[in-house]
């Protein structure tokens, strides 16, 4: 475990080897998301490259697609 220190600009540095892990280096982006009262996970955003490939491909028939959609519309 890792301890880290809130600065009174109230910022904070990342270990090394923690920025290591995630894959990031100075200007990156990172999410942070609350687990608890007293916990928060911090995540790597995605970049727009990493990103891609990651949707669903589209119909290539938008009739049919429209009467799926019809059709399970609840």
């Amino acid at each position: 475990m890792k301890t880290i220190t809130i600065s009174s600009k109230n910022q904070v540095v990342i270990p090394s080897s923690v920025r290591a892990t995630l894959g990031v280096s100075s200007g990156d982006k990172l999410i942070i998301d609350r687990v608890s009262d007293n916990e928060v996970v911090l995540k790597k955003q995605p970049s727009y490259e990493e990103l891609i490939g990651t949707l669903p491909t589209k119909q290539q028939n938008p009739v049919k697609r429209i009467r799926e959609l019809r059709d399970n519309w609840v």
